[in-house]
Order: C-alpha cells, then sequence, then structure tokens
C-alpha cells in the first residue's frame, strides 16, 4: 500500500509540475502579446464586449428600462475603471516623487485627476439619466 501512495503522490507532483508550467507558458504568452497594439485589443476586446452584456425581456420592456438595465451594468465598471486608474496615477506621482522627475509628478497627477473625472461620472450619469419619463 505505501508503493501505491508513494506511486499516487509523485503523479500529483508530475501534474502540479505541468500545471505551474503550462500556467507560467500562458502568463508569459499573454504579457508578450499584451505589448503590441493587436495583442491588447485581441485579449481586452472580448473581456470588454461580454462585461457589457445585457439581456432585458422584449416583453413589457421600455427605453427607459433598457436604459436603466445598461446603466446598471456599466456603472459600477467605469466607477472600478476610474478608480483604478486614479490608483495608478497615484503610483506614477509618487514615482516621480521618488526620482524627482517633474514630468513624472504631472503625468501621475494627470491620471489621478482623470480617473477621479471618471469615476465620477460612472458614479453620477446613471442616476441622472432620463428620457423625461
Amino acid at each position: 500500500m505505501n508503493r501505491f501512495t508513494s506511486a499516487l503522490h509523485h503523479a500529483q507532483d508530475k501534474v502540479t509540475e505541468i500545471g505551474a508550467k503550462a500556467m507560467l507558458a500562458a502568463v508569459n504568452a499573454t504579457g508578450k502579446a499584451m505589448n503590441t497594439k493587436l495583442g491588447r485589443a485581441a485579449l481586452v476586446l472580448p473581456a470588454a464586449v461580454s462585461f457589457c452584456t445585457v439581456s432585458v425581456s422584449a416583453e413589457g420592456a421600455d427605453a427607459q428600462g433598457m436604459i436603466d438595465a445598461i446603466m446598471g451594468v456599466l456603472g459600477p465598471g467605469v466607477i472600478a475603471l476610474g478608480s483604478l486608474v486614479a490608483v495608478v496615477g497615484g503610483i506614477q506621482t509618487g514615482v516621480g516623487f521618488k526620482d524627482d522627475n517633474a514630468d513624472g509628478k504631472t503625468r501621475g497627477f494627470q491620471t489621478l485627476i482623470g480617473g477621479a473625472i471618471i469615476a465620477a461620472v460612472g458614479a453620477i450619469i446613471p442616476s441622472s439619466l432620463s428620457l423625461g419619463g
């Protein structure tokens, strides 16, 4: 029984090792693809489209209901995107201060403010958008 357990553990270790190598290869390939415009579009566009899918029933659906459903899906995503951009801007600003780089500080502040504006628009627009109904 001990040989069987040993063989089973050895097989599990091999499968784990193969899986780790495959995952590393996939991450490396994704990283290389993200360095090109076509690669970024090929990886990001399908994810963005899948996040934007909204199912609305045709029965009794009015325009305002469809807009509310779309904004219900997109609103939190826009807020999250703006927050992420603001965090990146904060990091850029910090690196600019660390390196005493005026251009890096300026770009960091611009990115930080841009992210805050995107997040604010994502928070304000869904509640204020109306078709007059």
